[in-house]
């Protein structure tokens, strides 16, 4: 029931009737997937390339804070998406790790008037007694949850965002939408799919692969497309559970992961074919995806290249190790303590093609 469910608000098939619970919770003490809709108010385009930037970095940090994990999500102008999975119950957590967890929230830049800091945090946990007791609990009931998650993550983007903009007053409209997704892998393909073909419905872009502000996108422009939260997912699903688990040949748990990116985006790709996948907007034609199915849904090594460019900063050098680190060579005192320059090329069957910069932390 809660499958057909997911399925049913992914393709915009259930009556307005069947969509009156904005939120489907899973079961006490059990971990669960949800797909998270919010909009901004009125649904005004307030979400530039500077926010949607801002609220990627963001999403990731308030997941590690509250022990979700992001499987995919995609940003647009005026609402975003989050396909991620709740645990049960925190547990028990020592105070070292609310401390890294806090980290992730309130180790950066102090503002005036911010009402947590790490250091307050830190404090606060060495004090002892009640004034620990509190702390801890102030933190634990800000974790394992959706509705907290979503909260600490609308709250904190909106006061930055109108921060920046000198705005005043809320920036989301009413309370977000949730849809309780079941955990297999033919569910959670469907539904993440979904997610990163937003862009392409929303006819930014041709190739879900283009829109870096969505799960499978920023995944393929920063080469960790075999680390993509999702396609690790499926194909643990798809191989059994042992496919990354020690002891395991890397060698078959790369093909493995790689064939489940073919099926991954062959899914995309029939789906943006179907009308019927398609609340509104664009839909891909036949010939896109028989384009697709004819590689496999495989990414040539053109294909990768261009997506990483756009995650390289300016300077970079791409070529062979000798000519990588010949170029080093000449600017080596800028580089700090950094011994050699090349960096192999991730991603991808580049060959023995370097970079210079470690594509993985590239930024756009």
């Amino acid at each position: 029931m809660e499958d057909s469910v997911a399925i049913g608000f992914a393709k915009g098939l259930l009556p307005k009737r069947g969509r009156r619970r904005s939120r489907s919770l899973g079961r006490p003490g059990r971990s669960a997937v949800y797909h998270v809709v919010s909009r901004t108010c009125g649904q005004e385009f307030l979400l530039g390339v500077v926010e949607k930037e801002r609220m990627r970095d963001l999403i990731g940090r308030v997941a590690a804070f509250c022990g979700v994990e992001l499987l995919t999500y995609c940003i647009l102008d005026n609402h975003f998406h989050l396909l991620v999975e709740v645990p049960g119950e925190v547990g028990e957590l020592s105070d070292a790790e609310l401390i890294r967890r806090a980290g992730y929230l309130y180790g950066g830049k102090v503002r005036p008037g911010q009402p947590l800091t790490l250091s307050m945090v830190k404090g606060a946990l060495a004090e002892g007694g009640a004034t620990r007791a509190y702390m801890r609990d102030l933190l634990l009931r800000r974790m394992g949850s959706l509705p907290m998650f979503v909260k600490v993550l609308k709250q904190r983007f909106s006061i930055g965002y109108n921060r920046l903009n000198e705005r005043k007053g809320t920036l989301w409209e009413g309370p977000f939408r949730s849809v309780l997704v079941e955990n297999s892998r033919e569910a959670l393909a469907l539904v993440g799919a979904y997610i990163d073909l937003n862009a392409v419905r929303a006819g930014i872009v041709e190739d879900p692969k283009d829109y870096r502000f969505c799960g499978y996108g920023e995944a393929v422009g920063k080469g960790k497309l075999a680390e993509y939260a999702l396609l690790v997912r499926l194909a643990g699903m798809a191989f059994g559970a042992e496919l990354l688990g020690k002891g395991v040949n890397r060698a078959d748990t790369h093909a493995r992961l790689e064939a489940a990116g073919r099926l991954y985006r062959l899914l995309m790709f029939e789906e943006a074919t179907d009308g019927s996948a398609s609340e509104k907007g664009r839909v891909l034609g036949r010939e896109a995806f028989w384009k697709v199915d004819a590689v496999g849904g495989g990414l040539s090594r053109g294909q990768l290249l261009r997506c990483r460019i756009r995650y390289m900063t300016e300077g970079a050098v791409i070529g062979s190790r000798a000519f990588v680190e010949d170029w080093f060579a000449g600017v080596r005192e800028t580089f700090g303590p950094r011994q050699t320059g090349a960096r192999p090329m991730r991603g991808g069957n580049f060959g023995e093609l370097c970079s210079l910069r470690d594509l993985r932390d590239s930024l756009a």
